[in-house]
């Protein structure tokens, strides 16, 4: 009986000691696998173990060189977001019985998509079978974007680790060999580990990826490629042939979605494609986005494969249209000074007048003399008007120092007026190149126009800035008018013949413009921006599991060219300037208006001193 009793107690003193070597070997695993990752890791462990064991793991783990933290937490743990995403190692164990429900929570939360890392530690499983995972994670959707290993132990104490993940969710498992770990030899990683997951998970072995794209003309549908019509669905067109070689990169085929629209934020919800996006009928979007914040928040924004940019465009006005011409020739300055002269030989004439009056005072021929100046201010001033407008006076000095004042009087008018003139002439074939911002824009004689697009009308829609308001409701459309959105052939043909403004695409509005400019007319093209940044991305759905792999193809693809070939073969740039004033334009009304008005407030005058000369007459007349 005894000898008994000693057996049973010795066999579980070995059963122990066994069990807690099993536990050291996890443990050692654990510690390897940390120590293989060369970064600072925040270890969370969902496990049942003892605390004398979770003790010794964390004392292990702290005693490794880079920077670790350890925490051991129970399943409400799903429900935080933890900081540092990056540096998470999340490590449970199957033999644990809340590990299931565990796992399950941490899949509904997409807690097993990067950047999250994860070691299960699971039962032994057939070696032969290389497809297959324990039955309790049969269920989970480990998908191409998840880093989960599965370290399932060997009769011999050692480990074999495996990542499984699924293409698709439901889809069946596809594993990979991560590496091994044995207490002889520790952990071993295989050389595909060498690789990142999403260039190693890349073969989509001809699955589909459904793509979303906006088309306005029914004949893109049937070959986004076709640019015979370059003015239809041009934005689509170069969006897709920029984006249509990672189909092959993937080892994917397309499966197309059409929309007419970008999709906008309106009553809580959003349209179009972005609509096709966020409810997830679509992974990838084929035409690229405007960032918003709104955008920001339901799709992910990937690459910008070509910069499409909107803007206003137009020809700088004649300077007539921003400023009166007749007060440019000269400085202010020099008109102060053109105005004291006029004042100074006003002084002077008058005291020769009077002197020559006095001189000759006796001589009553002179006093009969018609064409003899009187010491008259207003006759006086009539003489200084005659030569400042080149005119004769029938009035002169008759001495000789007299005629030498009248002389450089009327020689300084002319070389006033003669520099005067020759500046008119220049500043008419001049243009102004004081429209710089949106407030310019707005406080110009210029017309303005929008090309006629769903994103234009929606963005200038909801400008709540005071400045592209203004610009919105007094120029684009003015209430009781006909909003001015124009197909952008329109638009660039009245560009060109009218002092307008066009908000356009600016590669295919270049083309046109290249296709109906004169040389002479594609110099002096301004740009101002609308939209403070129009830059364009290709999306894809919100925490697309093949986001990476998009990502990182699309780079590809812009590095080797490709995405430039596209942009250099739809889009032209902005026309260099080979002919500037090669061409005269007419004088029209606005140059010269201001001329109109002075002649206008001039007669208004006339009749205003003539009707108070009358009056002072019969005043006269009455009181005789």
């Amino acid at each position: 009986m005894k000898i008994f009793q000693f057996g049973l107690i010795s066999i579980l003193c070995a059963l122990r000691a066994f069990s807690g070597l099993k536990v050291d070997h996890v443990i050692e695993l654990v510690v390897d696998v940390v120590k293989s990752t060369d970064k600072a890791t925040s270890v969370i462990a969902h496990v049942c173990w003892r605390s004398s064991k979770q003790i010794k793991m964390m004392t292990r783990l702290m005693s490794l060189y880079n920077p670790k933290t350890v925490q051991f937490v129970n399943k409400y743990w799903i429900a935080t977001e933890p900081m540092f995403q990056e540096r998470v190692l999340v490590i449970t164990d199957l033999n644990c019985p809340e590990t299931k429900e565990f796992l399950e929570k941490a899949s509904s939360t997409k807690k097993f998509a990067l950047p999250y890392r994860w070691l299960i530690i699971g039962k032994p499983i057939n070696e032969s079978s290389a497809a297959a995972v324990s039955i309790e994670i049969d269920s989970l959707n480990f998908l191409t974007d998840s880093d989960v290993v599965l370290a399932q132990m060997k009769d011999d104490d050692s480990f074999i680790l495996r990542m499984a993940y699924k293409m698709k969710p439901n889809s069946t498992w596809i594993t990979e060999k991560f590496g091994t770990w044995s207490p002889q030899d520790g952990l071993k990683k295989t050389e595909l580990t060498h690789s990142s997951i999403s260039t190693r998970r890349k073969n989509f072995d001809g699955a589909p990826i459904k793509t979303a794209m906006v088309i306005l003309d029914n004949k893109t549908r049937s070959d986004p490629y076709d640019l015979t019509d370059i003015l239809a669905d041009t934005v689509t067109k170069s969006s897709f042939r920029s984006t249509d070689p990672i189909y092959g990169y993937l080892n994917a085929t397309k499966s197309f979605i059409f929309s007419e629209t970008w999709g906008y934020y309106k009553n809580g919800t959003y349209g179009g494609m972005v609509a096709e996006l966020t409810v997830g009928d679509a992974e990838l979007a084929g035409t690229v986005l405007i960032a918003t914040q709104d955008r920001m928040e339901v799709v992910d924004f990937l690459s910008c494969p070509i910069p499409i940019s909107v803007k206003f465009v137009f020809r700088e006005p004649p300077l007539s249209y921003q400023n009166n011409l007749f007060l440019l020739p000269f400085k202010t300055s020099v008109w102060y000074c053109m105005g004291a002269f006029v004042l100074v030989l006003t002084l002077i004439l008058y005291i020769n007048a009077l002197w020559e009056h006095k001189k000759l005072e006796k001589n009553k021929m002179n006093e009969m003399d018609p064409t003899a100046l009187k010491p008259n201010i207003s006759e006086i001033v009539i003489l200084v008007l005659s030569a400042v407008s080149q005119q004769g006076s029938y009035t002169e000095l008759k001495g000789t120092l007299g005629r030498i004042v009248m002389f450089i009087l009327f020689l300084a008018f002319l070389l006033l007026y003669s520099a005067y003139s020759a500046s008119i002439v220049a500043l008419l074939q001049s243009s102004s190149n004081q429209i710089r911002t949106l407030s310019d824009l707005l406080n110009s004689r210029l017309e303005l126009g929008v090309e006629d697009t769903p994103y234009n009308r929606y963005f200038f829609g909801i400008a709540s800035e005071p400045i592209r308001k203004a610009i919105y409701q007094t120029k684009i459309a003015p209430e009781g008018r006909k909003a001015r959105f124009m197909s952008i052939e329109q638009g660039v043909k009245k560009l060109q013949k009218e002092p307008f403004a066009f908000n356009m695409n600016k590669g295919i509005g270049y083309r046109l413009v290249e296709r109906y400019f004169h040389e002479h007319e594609k110099c002096g093209l301004q740009e101002i921006a609308y939209l403070d940044d129009t830059k364009t991305y290709i999306t894809c759905r919100k925490h697309s599991p093949y986001k990476e792999m998009f990502k990182i193809g699309l780079f590809r693809i812009k590095e080797h060219g490709l995405s430039d070939r596209e942009d250099r073969l739809i889009y032209a740039r902005k026309p260099a300037c080979h002919a500037r004033g090669g061409s005269f334009g007419s004088v029209n009304m606005v140059d010269f208006h201001p001329v109109l008005v002075m002649y206008l407030y001039g007669i208004m005058l006339a009749f205003l001193l003539l009707a108070i000369e009358i009056l002072a007459h019969r005043k006269i007349d009455f009181q005789r």
